[in-house]
């Protein structure tokens, strides 16, 4: 017998599953949807704001809330919900949360960057020639994003990451 469209999806389902025993690809609860996508269970956003943050403590979002104090408008406290609910909500990624070109698995970390730390993510560890850590590093300057070998005594680890802030030197 002839394999029917029907047929065809049914025979995906030996796929990895969820933890509801759903085909993981097909789950659409959030801890699954996150999982899938390598982000964040739980994200922050503000009352008014239009993205999703990965931490409350975010460069961009600080901004976002200083401009609306500046224009008048009460700043609201930034408040922890679950990624589905900002994804169901239309919001977008933080742009410099969820920078592009990062993958999902690259650690928040702190970079020094002219006396002072900012935040950035850790891409990968190699020993340079002069057989200290250095970081490949990727993190906001100025009006864009730069991605550079930094040393270990320039990275630290992000405290304010719960889940991502691993960062040994």
């Amino acid at each position: 017998m002839p394999l029917r469209p029907d047929d065809a999806v049914m025979a995906d389902t030996d796929d990895e599953r969820c933890k509801h025993g759903e085909v993981a690809a097909w789950c659409g609860e959030s801890e699954c949807m996150a999982a899938r996508k390598k982000m964040p269970v739980r994200v922050w956003r503000t009352l008014y704001g239009e993205t999703y943050h990965r931490k409350p403590t975010c460069e961009a979002l600080g901004d976002g809330q200083r401009n609306a104090a500046r224009y008048g408008h009460q700043p609201s406290s930034p408040e922890q919900i679950p990624l589905s609910v900002a994804m169901s909500a239309g919001l977008a990624e933080c742009f410099h949360c969820f920078p592009p070109g990062v993958p999902p698995d690259a650690k928040p970390c702190k970079v020094l960057v002219e006396g002072a730390w900012v935040d950035g993510f850790l891409l990968k560890w190699e020993r340079g020639s002069d057989r200290r850590w250095k970081g490949l590093v990727n993190y906001r300057r100025e009006a864009g994003r730069v991605e550079e070998l930094r040393d270990q005594a320039e990275l630290r680890r992000d405290e304010t990451s719960s889940r991502h802030g691993t960062i040994r030197t």
